[in-house]
């Protein structure tokens, strides 16, 4: 019996060890190239860590907040910061867990984000924004506009995430896959295996209508974005997959009063579908559709998307 314990003992801790080298490696060979960084950068402390962001332009503030998710940063809007800062002071924003902002070991909820959003526009920007939100940025927007409706003017949503997804709570099923995600080694490892270049890469081309958009440049950034600071961006997915990041939008949705413009990927009728449900609460929200573009329709026709936004933001 002591055999066999020591022995098992031995291979529990050559496991943890080869799982530990695969991690350390992966975070090596993924954060090589610095690919993140960008000229101009600034950070703001924030009470829950630093907050990266960058200002360009002049003219009415605009606040880019990229999805809501691990590989995601504020790279997401390169394509579309040059032409849009020609008429506006354009902020794009690493959201906490994101990019390159801190990654703290904590619990990412709905409320989280409203008040980092809240605080960073009081702080930094100092006066109302337009703010266009991709995916499942798009409801921390909404739920920020109804608590603190004097900080924001006009909306507009990119494929917002659906309102049935949003409205899915924490059950035992997904607050046991968060504790395990939120595990050091094992848990880094599973993290590891999901955003693995290869499944960043077969991902991106599902979201894109044209895949020969996608080149390997992209596909590294978002790749050293999910890896940065030795992955802990997997605290944020954890509570993802939770459901913690959730809330129930649908009640909040009559309170506003903003203008509310949603911009869709025609070529996913998913998109248009999600989109009508916000309108079914909200009829006065405004759906645009763009035609030959899927989950990035900003990255897969930045001109004609900036062009669209022009016209939606336009004060007449």
């Amino acid at each position: 019996m002591k055999k066999k314990i020591r022995s098992f003992v031995i291979l529990t801790a050559l496991c943890a060890a080869t799982i530990h080298i695969i991690n350390r490696t992966i975070h090596h060979l993924s954060t090589l190239h610095n690919l993140l960084h960008k000229e101009n950068e600034s950070d703001y402390e924030w009470r829950f860590g630093k907050i990266h962001y960058r200002k360009c332009g002049t003219g009415k503030p605009l606040l880019l907040l990229h999805d809501l998710a691990p590989a995601s940063s504020s790279v997401e809007w390169s394509h579309i910061v040059p032409l849009l800062s020609r008429e506006h002071t354009v902020y794009t924003v690493d959201l906490l867990g994101c990019g390159q902002s801190d990654k703290p070991n904590l619990t990412y909820t709905n409320f989280l984000y409203v008040q980092m959003i809240s605080d960073f526009i009081k702080h930094v920007v100092h006066e109302p924004v337009d703010v266009i939100a991709t995916g499942a940025s798009a409801p921390l927007v909404a739920m920020t506009a109804t608590s603190s409706q004097e900080l924001i003017d006009k909306m507009i949503f990119v494929n917002p995430q659906s309102l049935h997804e949003l409205a899915k709570i924490p059950s035992k099923r997904s607050k046991l896959l968060y504790h395990f995600i939120n595990m050091p080694l094992l848990g880094t490892f599973l993290y590891n295996i999901l955003f693995c270049r290869r499944r960043i890469a077969a991902k991106s081309e599902e979201a894109f209508f044209d895949p020969a958009q996608i080149d390997e440049l992209m596909v590294n950034t978002y790749y050293e974005s999910a890896h940065l600071d030795h992955m802990h961006s997997r605290y944020l997915f954890a509570s993802i997959r939770g459901n913690y990041t959730n809330v129930n939008l649908a009640p909040f949705l009559s309170r506003i009063t903003h203008s509310i413009f949603i911009i869709t990927g025609a070529e996913n009728p998913l998109f248009n579908e999600n989109a009508s449900q916000y309108q079914k609460y909200l009829p006065s929200i405004e759906i645009v559709s763009m035609g030959e573009t899927k989950s990035y329709p900003h990255i897969e026709k930045p001109e004609e998307f900036c062009d669209q936004v022009e016209i939606l933001l336009d004060p007449k």
